[in-house]
């Protein structure tokens, strides 16, 4: 007697092989610089110091206020003189923004 079930046995003899050798390990396959991700950009202290001196410079809120701007290794310094607590905080602010800041000391003053 024949039924569909006759077909569908030795096609899964055929197929199971071929299904099954396909899963193998990519990772012995896999090219050695697909294994670490690159690393992120940085960037070095005076680019870092030239878009916070940009930010601060072109700012039309800061007018009036005498900056000051020190960057090591991602770190900055800004130290000098604003005319409200509402500049200083926007030097913090602007300072932050820029990429590659790992740390900020505001250590300005109100004139």
């Amino acid at each position: 007697m024949f039924n569909r079930y006759n077909l569908f046995i030795p096609a899964m003899i055929i197929i199971t092989p071929l299904i099954l050798s396909g899963c193998e390990n990519y990772a012995e396959r896999t090219h050695e610089s697909w294994i670490e991700a690159p690393s992120g950009v940085s960037y070095d202290d005076s680019t870092v110091y030239a878009r916070i001196a940009y930010a601060i410079n072109t700012d039309p809120g800061l007018q009036g206020s005498d900056i000051e701007i020190q960057v090591d290794d991602g770190k900055v310094l800004l130290t000098g003189t604003a005319t409200s607590q509402d500049q200083i905080t926007r030097i913090n602010m602007l300072s932050w923004m820029v990429d590659g800041v790992k740390d900020v000391n505001l250590q300005v003053k109100i004139k």
